[in-house]
């Protein structure tokens, strides 16, 4: 009789077995090569004490002390510009900081890049986001310490294998000089020979050569050894690898940032991807006429392929001084228009910069978004920094946008066309300046009668005040105004216009400090695209109140919160706007008071599962136990209208279930299934359309008890 250890481990085999047999059914169908393609850069660098990696430290998020929980990221000791939404990592992969608690309330964690299951999640995102792939780098230089060099060893390892689970393409991308020429080639040859990085369909290749990116060559703050450079080069391509060039931004002409005599060297690279990151602006945006269209000209003419750096947004003043929010992300503007330039000359590649880079802000992976999502003692780079509410993920939204439109499946157009939200959360604000959504114009006033502003004031006022009187942050919304008629008087404010579908579970919620008794007939009113307003119809919150802000709300001089199930009356509309009204038909005298906090989300009031396999420090499958919950969700993308067959597989290739199901949209597709009736173990999902596009996922149940 088997013991249980042995039972599991025929289980781990025949699951890899099954996982190779459904591989090598699609390998055919891989698509590896780099040019036209959009390939985001992966650091994988963050670590955290206790995460169990070689470094042993805080390292990128802050500078830590080797075997210790010293220097533990906090206000004062931090290295990092955007804090990322960790909300939803595997609670086991986020490590406690020293900053306070997010606004929300939640304890302020970090994720580790060297957990499997954080790699799987990007990878996971990357494919439901469509992102081709990612370039890892490799920091040359740190890789001379032995434990750095275990930890970049064992991140390349996972990398391999989370591109292989999820299908997405990388390629290796060295960070180096000049000036080790030996000590690259070893290290290159440990990471062929030992970690057999290229041994991937997966890993990237380019006229039947393997990839690799060398970023460092001709930098005037790197050393100025051409020779060297271009030995390597030489070498590489004499291995059989196709070498693409990260190199400065005036490499062409060999001033500012680029050693002159080099251009030897540069005309040695299969590709070249000059950087850009700080170089442009919005502002400034000349780079097209003045580096990328004559760079791809030069190129073209020495048949050297070129692949053009863009990016989000950029600051580091958290760590390297310099403004907050110092080159804008404009709402996603800023990035779309230097893609938008790429794709109207031609230009079949481009490489983002960067995926995970929160240190300088131009991370496009999930990101706070808001005052709720930061710590309340540090100033963080948010999504919302513009003033405009965005959500955490809209960024590997845009950059999937961008891959699409860049591969022929949408219309190319000049402006974003992507929603800022796509729920659950889709509007929040605790109106911090910075951070989160403002209001755009104060005192925009959408309807008013009868009412007059305070003492000398001609018009009523709405508009977000500093460190008054706050629910949390420093910033609040205040009014003020004065009723003047015993019979009709009333004053709307749109506050934010917005665009937000609601469902049957929407929620809207809210504090509110009224200051006087007028001041208690104000409420957040919502005008709907269809012109119906929430202030005439016949809703109440939780509590039993009347919506209306005729009948008054919150008691004088108290922070109250209302929340509203407005999705239970409103199910199907559109928000259009969210205003501030005032409504009182019977009193005259002033009104004035706060308002904070304000939230709209949309929660399932069915859990659904969140099906992961994790893999542990010493490359093991574990599989985790499911909640208790039955129901699975999938989201995947349709091109066009489509039957769409979803099959459920067990470990021994056998059919389980089948669903059908017939779409009449072209776009994000979501299917929730019922698996009650399926048993504990390990399946394989295969997604069908009429394309016959294939995406597989693996769903576990529970540990796996019986083959």
């Amino acid at each position: 009789m088997k013991s249980i250890s042995e039972k599991r481990l025929i289980c781990y085999r025949f699951f890899i077995i099954v996982l190779l047999i459904f591989h090598a059914n699609n390998t055919l169908a891989i698509d590896n090569t780099l040019v036209g393609k959009v390939i985001c850069g992966y650091q994988g660098w963050f670590t955290c004490y206790g995460d169990g990696s070689p470094t042993e430290r805080w390292n990128h998020w802050s500078v830590g002390t080797y075997k210790s929980n010293t220097g533990a990221p906090a206000p004062a000791h931090l290295t990092f510009e955007g804090y990322p939404d960790v909300s939803d990592y595997n609670p086991g992969s986020l490590f406690q900081t020293g900053f306070a608690n997010l606004g929300d309330g939640q304890p302020s964690k970090l994720f580790s890049s060297f957990r499997s299951d954080v790699i799987d999640k990007h990878f996971e995102w990357m494919e439901q986001y469509g992102i081709d792939g990612i370039a890892l780098q490799r920091f040359l230089e740190e890789t001379k310490d032995g434990v750095y060099k275990k930890n970049r060893d064992s991140i390349a390892v996972k990398i391999k294998r989370a591109a292989l689970k999820y299908q997405r393409l990388y390629y290796m991308m060295y960070d180096l000089s000049a000036d080790d020429t030996t000590y690259f080639k070893n290290d290159w040859l440990h990471l062929e020979n030992d970690l057999k990085i290229t041994e991937s369909p997966y890993y990237v290749t380019q006229n039947g050569k393997p990839v690799i990116a060398l970023w460092g060559f001709g930098f005037n703050f790197r050393p100025n050894l051409p020779e060297n450079s271009l030995a390597i080069i030489n070498w590489l391509k004499k291995k059989g690898y196709y070498v693409i060039g990260g190199v400065p931004t005036d490499w062409r002409l060999g001033i500012n940032d680029s050693y002159s005599g080099y251009a030897s060297v540069y005309q040695a690279f299969n590709m070249i991807s000059p950087w850009t990151v700080g170089r442009t602006s919005v502002s400034n945006n000349t780079y097209k006429s003045t580096y990328m269209q004559p760079d791809y000209t030069y190129c073209n003419s020495l048949n050297i392929d070129y692949q053009p750096v863009i990016f989000p947004g950029f600051a580091w003043s958290n760590w390297n001084s310099g403004a907050a929010n110092l080159i804008p992300r404009n709402k996603g503007d800023f990035m779309w228009q230097q893609f938008y330039n790429v794709k109207n000359m031609g230009i079949p590649s481009i490489y983002i910069a960067m995926f995970d880079e929160y240190d300088e802000g131009t991370a496009i992976l999930k990101m706070a978004d808001s005052y709720f999502a930061k710590p309340t003692n540090q100033y963080f780079l948010t999504t919302s920094a513009d003033g405009t509410y965005i959500s955490s993920d809209y960024y590997m939204r845009l950059a999937g946008k961008a891959t699409r439109v860049h591969k022929g499946l949408d219309l190319l157009t000049t402006n974003v066309t992507i929603p800022y939200y796509a729920g659950p959360i889709w509007f929040r604000t605790s109106l911090e300046s910075g951070t989160d959504a403002v209001l755009r114009q104060p005192n925009v006033i959408e309807s008013i009668s009868n009412v007059s502003g305070i003492g000398v004031s001609a018009s009523p006022n709405c508009s977000v005040v500093y460190n008054e009187s706050f629910h949390s942050g420093l910033y609040s919304i205040k009014y003020t105004g004065k009723d003047n008629s015993t019979t009709q008087s009333y004053c709307s404010f749109n506050a934010f216009d917005v665009d937000i579908p609601i469902n049957s579970n929407t929620k809207l919620s809210f504090w509110i400090l009224p200051l006087n008794a007028n001041g208690r007939f104000v409420s957040l009113d919502l005008l709907l695209t269809d012109g119906t307003r929430l202030k005439n119809m016949d809703i109440r919150d939780i509590n039993g109140v009347s919506m209306k802000p005729s009948q008054g709300r919150g008691t004088i001089n108290v922070w109250t919160e209302t929340v509203c199930n407005i999705g239970q009356t409103l199910n199907g509309k559109t928000i259009d706007k969210i205003l501030v009204t005032y409504d009182q038909p019977s009193n005259t005298e002033d009104f004035s008071g706060y308002i904070d906090d304000i939230q709209i989300t949309s929660v399932d009031s069915l859990t659904t599962v969140n099906t992961k396999v994790y893999l542990d420090s010493n490359e093991n499958i574990l599989i985790y136990p499911n909640p208790v919950n039955t129901l699975l969700n999938f989201e995947f993308n349709l091109s066009e209208l489509s039957a769409v067959t979803l099959e459920i597989y067990n470990i021994q290739g056998l059919l389980v279930k089948s669903f059908i199901q017939n779409s009449s949209t072209i776009g994000l597709q979501r299917l929730t299934i019922d698996v009650a009736d399926v048993e504990s173990g390990i399946y394989l999902i295969r997604l069908l359309t009429s394309k016959k596009r294939i995406l597989k996922k693996i769903i576990v149940s529970n540990f796996c008890h019986v083959l």
